[in-house]
């Protein structure tokens, strides 16, 4: 019997699809093109929902993909035996072409002829009235008692909303357990316990979708008129079966990888199931970080970034169970890439880069750690009463949570265990796991209410699915599913005026037959010149026009498959379904954004030469004035690399090289070198634009110059982070950068005209005079600051409240004074300087700067350790101004937006420090 790999499995299948004519198509990125309803691709279907709803025709109606998944869901799963985030999904898909016969008898012949499976172990289920599936399987040669009946919850796809294409499913389970464990024909315990869904000893390998019906919202099935075949094989499982292993663990998908993890932990995989669990964590967790990266995701607090951060994060603490602490996932991106990157390339050519954010989550999670455990510290100080504690400012933020807490909960068993609310403000606040706060706890002899942490992250998740859901409102589709018309022919390639003819409107979300001196419609012909946005770039506006209406065109978009729909605000005169209307776009727009999406792409090569081909397009604006590119990269770029990139781009538009336009087929495209990237989506026939390829070769559908030396000049307006490993430029080209550059010149012109020097010699001047300035400020600060130490020790009219208070039988000076201070850096420095001259004392210090009125307080550690706290003492100053304030325990400050008289204000501080008094005693 043949052994087969990953790789010959994965090759053995896509080519005996392609032997029953299917087009291999690659996987899709991990990430959805164009689709809200999806966090990341979960199956291998997902990526071809248009050609199975009919939105897109597909490049071939039958198609096979070995397509990579991730499932969200599975996340706190893995660890066990069976559970992976990220799989490989072999399938064979038919759009309209064949159906049950085929999908049946294929994938049998597939599994015992190629893969060698015995078919005395195979077993199938079809749903509870599918007789036709059963007769397929019948004829096929599996007897009837090995064929289960189920219902919809083991044999019913669909639809994925509240309505939609579904279907019947049969799925192919294949007999792991003993010959001598099977029950005769006839035993009713097969029907009843044993089989298929009932049995552990079943698994099943292989699962074939009849999508045959439409689901409307009433619950109604009607036959589709094209049926389609949507399968899916779980490519770990089968390898486990193949290579007669116990689990997916075991195979040579993960072999590698925990090697490497033996390797680096020096713990040997069997040696127990806690680290076996571990080292399962670790090595899923390291592969399915490095997917993720791999397709452009960056660690962050929502979304799919949250994932990625989710993964690292608990594969970091079951690698402390290995007693590995530094940098154990990105350590794994090396045997990872070399495994896995003959089949998805953006392994090896993104390795670098993978293992450079893993490294720096890693780092940033460590320092997470220190921070939560200081909070976490607080709160259990807070329970002991540790006086002699250092404090810091996560620590203080641990004891005013657990103080919150503490007047919530029962003060008998407050201070035997920390509430889930503490725990699940470490979790979600600070990022602290729930878990090492269950051992912290236990260390010091706390227990921890687990069931109101699940409550409380519960409750998050409500609330995060609501704001999901409402973000998820896509614009209303229904209109444009049930228009019944065909695609928008697009002309605008060649020409940008053009008659066509009235197919729709649309008026206030109904479909109206003709509308007549309005302010807005929506207007959809057979033909047109008028880009419709996608790619990133904007849509056309311009006119319509004809001897009955003017119509003015703001807009164009494409909301449902390739029907094109322009967005009219203003019709004078009555326009019809089925007029004859002529179509001019607004063609000195149309230029600009030409020049803006030809300067992007060679902005993409230049990022890519330059800064390493790690570099993705996260997304992009491609405007009249503008043009913004975000692109995955980790580091701000320095001033030396925006201007290589920016001289790269403009050498590209002098040295004036052809764009070539190419139309030829997705995988042809991709196979030859040319870059597909994330939100876009692709038709069976692609357009191609090459500029000195392979430097510049891309799948793109938009609007282009013919030459690059028409976008004029290109510069590099702004550089900005917009979250972790992504960065974001903003450019200008054409008569906009000329219009900025003939600024600049104006500006400097002025400034060297004031200064009197020439061009080369106005920086120099500049930092001349900004040290001069410099200087003389800090020399009139010095010299104020003398003069306010100098009048402190004198009588005068400012208020002074200094007294003396008995803490903990220590006698500490209280400084309450009004100053003369010109700012509130010189009031910061007053109270320094008093606590350079008394470091136990309590200092509150006020002042008028300008129209405002300021109030800085500073608690010394004796204080802070006493529960005195700045903080909670500016609040309440605050309160007697009509303020503001707050701060830390140790320096806090109030403030109003007017003059405030002192005398009044700070006499009143007697009462706020008493309180501070009692709540001291009280603790």
């Amino acid at each position: 019997m043949k052994f087969y790999t990953k790789d010959t499995l994965r090759q053995t299948f896509l080519d005996f699809f392609k032997e029953k004519k299917h087009s291999i198509l690659p996987s899709s990125s991990l990430i959805p093109a164009n689709d809200p309803t999806l966090l990341l691709i979960n199956s291998g279907m997902a990526q071809f929902k248009s050609y199975f709803s009919g939105e897109k025709i597909p490049p071939n109606r039958r198609i096979t993909t070995s397509q990579k998944c991730f499932r969200t869901t599975d996340i706190e799963e893995v660890g066990d035996n069976t559970h992976l985030t990220m799989f490989e999904m072999l399938g064979n898909f038919s759009f309209g072409d064949y159906f049950k016969k085929e999908a049946c008898s294929w994938a049998l012949e597939l599994m015992t002829e190629k893969l060698n499976l015995d078919i005395e172990k195979i077993y199938i289920t079809v749903y509870k009235t599918d007789d036709e599936a059963e007769k397929i399987w019948l004829d096929l040669g599996i007897p009837k008692e090995r064929i289960y009946r189920f219902g919809d919850e083991d044999n019913w796809w669909g639809p994925a909303g509240d309505e939609g294409v579904c279907g019947p499913s049969s799925e192919i389970n294949y007999y792991l357990g003993l010959d001598e464990n099977i029950p005769p024909k006839n035993d009713p315990k097969r029907k009843e316990k044993w089989g298929p869904n009932l049995h552990d000893d079943f698994i099943e390998l292989y699962n074939l979708v009849f999508t045959q019906y439409y689901r409307d919202k009433n619950g109604n099935d009607t036959i589709l008129p094209n049926k389609n075949i949507d399968t899916g094989m779980g490519l770990e499982r089968m390898l486990a079966v193949l290579q007669n292993v116990d689990n997916v663990y075991e195979t040579d998908v993960f072999i590698p990888i925990i090697k490497t993890v033996e390797k680096y932990s020096d713990i040997m995989w069997g040696r127990s199931e806690e680290t076996d669990e571990a080292i399962r964590v670790v090595a899923e967790h390291a592969r399915s970080a490095s997917f993720l990266i791999g397709d452009g995701v960056s660690p962050s607090n929502t979304g799919r970034g949250y994932v990625l951060r989710r993964l690292i994060r608990r594969g970091m603490l079951f690698a402390k169970k290995l007693n590995l602490l530094d940098s154990t996932l990105s350590s794994l991106v090396d045997v990872i890439s070399r495994e896995m990157g003959e089949y998805y390339p953006e392994l090896v050519d993104n390795k670098n880069f993978i293992i450079e954010v893993i490294s720096k989550e890693e780092e940033n999670f460590s320092k997470t750690l220190s921070n939560g455990q200081s909070v976490l510290d607080g709160m259990i100080n807070f329970r002991i009463k540790n006086k002699n504690r250092e404090s810091s400012d996560n620590f203080s933020k641990g004891l005013k949570i657990a103080a919150n807490e503490s007047k919530k909960s029962n003060a008998k068993n407050f201070d035997k265990s920390l509430t889930g609310r503490e725990a699940f403000i470490l979790y979600d606040t600070y990022g602290y796991p729930v878990e090492i706060t269950i051992e912290v706890a236990k260390q010091n002899n706390l227990d921890l209410d687990i069931d109101s942490f699940y409550k409380e992250l519960e409750n998050q998740k409500k609330v995060s699915k609501e704001k999901s859901d409402q973000f998820n409102k896509s614009q209303n589709l229904e209109i444009f599913k049930h228009l019944d018309i065909p695609s928008t022919k697009f002309v605008g390639y060649e020409k940008t005026n053009h008659n066509s003819k009235v197919i729709s409107i649309i008026h206030n979300d109904e479909i109206v037959e003709s509308i007549e001196e309005e302010s807005n419609a929506r207007i959809i012909v057979s033909e047109t010149p008028f880009y419709a946005e996608r790619g990133g770039q904007i849509g056309d506006s311009g006119y319509m026009h004809n001897d009955q209406v003017d119509i003015v065109i703001n807009d164009t978009q494409s909301p449902y498959g390739n029907i094109s729909v322009h967005f009219a605000s203003s019709i004078k005169g009555k326009l019809s379904v089925g007029d004859k209307i002529n179509l001019q776009v607004d063609v000195i727009r149309r230029e600009k954004i030409k020049r803006n999406h030809t300067a992007t792409h060679l902005l993409q090569a230049a990022l890519r030469e330059i800064l390493g081909t790690h570099v993705k397009q996260s997304g992009s604006v491609v405007e009249p004035e503008k043009l913004r590119f975000d692109f995955t990269h980790l580091k701000p770029l320095t001033n030396e690399e925006l201007v290589e990139i920016q001289n790269r781009v403009n050498e590209a538009i002098r040295d004036n090289h052809k764009v070539n336009v190419d139309t030829t087929t997705y995988t042809e495209a991709v196979d030859d070198g040319a870059l597909a990237f994330f939100g876009d989506t692709y038709d069976s026939d692609v357009r191609t634009i090459k500029i000195t390829p392979p430097w510049s070769y891309e799948l793109c559908g938009g609007t282009h110059m013919d030459y690059t030396g028409g976008i004029g000049s290109f510069i590099i307006t702004s550089e900005t982070g917009i979250g972790s490993g992504i960065r974001r430029l903003e450019a200008i080209t054409g008569i906009t950068s000329e219009k900025l550059i003939i600024e600049k010149f104006n500006v400097m012109k002025k400034a060297t005209n004031f200064l009197k020097v020439a061009d080369n010699d106005l920086v120099d001047r500049i930092i001349s005079i900004s040290t001069k300035l410099v200087n003389k400020d800090k020399k009139i600060l010095d010299l104020e600051q003398q003069l306010l130490f100098g009048s402190l020790s004198n009588e005068n009219d400012n208020y002074s409240g200094d007294k003396k208070i008995e803490i903990n039988k220590k006698i500490i000076d209280v400084i309450i004074r009004e100053v003369k201070a010109s700012n509130i850096q010189s009031l910061r420095q007053t109270g320094d300087h008093f606590r350079g001259e008394n470091e136990n004392a309590l200092i509150i210090l006020g002042s008028n700067i300008g129209d405002q009125s300021y109030v800085v307080i500073m608690c010394s550690n004796f204080l802070i350790g006493n529960n005195f706290h700045a903080g909670e003492i500016a609040k309440q100053i605050s309160l007697l101004m009509d303020g503001g304030g707050g701060g830390n325990n140790k320096v806090a400050q109030a403030g109003a937006k007017k003059p405030v008289d002192f005398s009044k204000v700070l006499n009143q501080c007697t009462k706020i420090i008493s309180n501070q008094i009692n709540k001291s005693e009280k603790s």
